[in-house]
């Protein structure tokens, strides 16, 4: 047997992945043979888990930790969940349940150590507005689960200028602006004499015009 085989205790990232496969349903001795220690060593760090929630010997000296041991579990249950959340909606998470704020490295060493990382999903072709691609948080050998399937689509298309006035009392319907630039003679003939003045009068003595993309300069 080998001198690494004899090891008589784990370090805590291969004591959470011990917990991690475990917790998916292997036995101890496939879990000794994977990690590549006696599984008398699985043993114990799985009763002091089951006893203590904590995956350590002894309480170390040194800087408290961000989670609790609670708080881990959470963590990792919170993950597996919800797959389809990315980290920022996963610490939100936490916090709102628990009321501690973990920072994003934290967040990944917590889930790292029971074998979920962070990938992106695999996209197919879909007839649908660009909704770009999300972190999702998956356990290693399950890329093929349709699970994981989103549609994404980048738009490659041209943009719209459009036109529309807003006051507290109402708004104009949306005109948009077709056929190439919009010129002065245009925003006069399109804009102003149909749009802008016939409001103009109904509102009165108080209407200001206020044009967002208009410089100072520009004559209507």
């Amino acid at each position: 047997m080998s001198t690494m085989s004899q090891q008589s205790h784990l370090t805590d990232s291969e004591a959470w992945r011990v917990v991690g496969r475990l917790e998916g349903g292997q036995t101890q001795a496939e879990v000794a043979q994977a990690i590549v220690v006696s599984q008398s060593v699985i043993s114990r760090m799985w009763n002091r888990f089951l006893e203590s929630g904590s995956v350590g010997r002894r309480p170390r000296q040194g800087r408290r930790r961000a989670t609790t041991p609670n708080e881990d579990r959470y963590l990792v249950l919170t993950a597996r969940r919800h797959q389809n959340m990315n980290v920022i909606f996963l610490q939100q998470h936490l916090r709102s349940a628990t009321g501690t704020k973990v920072s994003t490295q934290t967040f990944r060493n917590r889930l790292h150590g029971v074998g979920l990382y962070a990938h992106r999903p695999m996209s197919r072709f879909s007839v649908h507005p660009d909704n770009r691609r999300i972190f999702i948080w998956r356990d290693r050998g399950s890329r093929n689960n349709p699970a994981f399937v989103h549609d994404s689509v980048r738009f490659g298309g041209g943009g719209m200028l459009v036109y529309g006035g807003i006051f507290i009392g109402g708004r104009t319907e949306l005109y948009i602006i077709r056929d190439g630039p919009l010129t002065a003679r245009r925003y006069r003939d399109e804009i102003v004499r149909p749009i802008v003045v016939p409001y103009a009068a109904a509102i009165g003595d108080d209407f200001i015009l206020m044009d967002d993309n208009c410089r100072l300069s520009t004559s209507c």
